[in-house]
């Protein structure tokens, strides 16, 4: 599960707030907490996260890096090259699983319609046209107009932009996480205090849908850069949120004036 919101600094800047747990699927149905992050520096103001397959997600995203590597174009542009690599990748692979055991690549493929069996041609091309390579990306970034978030869905070359209600999630658990921000009313100019405390509660509240890890990593992006939170600040947002939780249980209890005995 992969969350960021977008805020205001202190400074008046524009600062966007990013959280991931470290739940990592591999090959596609085996789950298990790794002490390798999610979030993937893209460029000095930006990071990519990945949901899905982690080994697919993860090569994207070090590929889009590595692209641009030593240049800080505008998101928009950072966004637009993960959508192709997207696409790149994807075709690769449904090249490889669908058409490669055919005895076919795309080329041979689409030059030889016209002497393919009909019924066999449909079912290729349903196969290609519904292949899911099951990764889901979310880029966060900061440039010289603003803060950016912008997703990469299957099967890549679009790129869904969510600056407009400033937040965005992806992976499993993102409904719960969105479901949460929405109850918190959380819009681009939100504080960076409150949305740091939103971004960290909506990830706990996600938890509960399986595929969710606890183990969370949280990321500041701001003009200066990307920083990494450090676990004692990670800590201290966990015993906020419990005493937030743990207050908001005591007082509709008292409220509704029982105790459960």
């Amino acid at each position: 599960m992969c969350l960021a919101a977008i805020c205001v600094g202190d400074d008046g800047n524009p600062r966007i707030v990013v959280a991931a747990d470290r739940m990592v699927t591999y090959p596609g149905f085996i789950e298990f907490e790794h002490t390798v992050r999610k979030i993937t520096p893209t460029t000095p103001h930006s990071v990519t996260m990945v949901a899905g397959d982690a080994l697919v997600g993860s090569r994207l995203a070090r590929e889009t890096a590595g692209a641009i590597y030593g240049s800080n174009p505008p998101i928009a542009q950072v966004a637009q090259q993960l959508a192709i690599n997207y696409e790149s990748v994807r075709n690769q692979w449904a090249e490889t699983q669908i058409l490669t055991p055919r005895g076919l690549n795309f080329q041979s493929y689409f030059q030889g319609h016209a002497s393919l069996n009909g019924h066999i041609v449909q079912m290729i091309d349903q196969s290609l046209s519904q292949y899911d390579v099951q990764i889901e990306l979310l880029l966060a970034g900061v440039d010289g107009s603003g803060a950016h978030l912008y997703t990469v869905h299957n099967p890549g070359r679009m790129t869904r932009q969510h600056d407009t209600i400033g937040f965005g999630a992806v992976g499993s658990g993102w409904i719960h996480a969105m479901q949460s921000m929405i109850g918190f009313r959380h819009s681009p100019d939100a504080t960076f205090e409150e949305t740091m405390y939103r971004v960290f509660a909506s990830k706990r509240r996600a938890e509960v849908t399986p595929g969710v890890g606890v183990e969370t990593d949280m990321v500041v992006i701001s003009p200066a850069g990307v920083q990494f939170l450090t676990e004692d600040q990670l800590g201290a947002l966990d015993a906020l949120n419990k005493s937030i939780v743990d207050e908001s249980a005591n007082v509709l209890v008292n409220r509704a004036g029982y105790s459960g005995d």
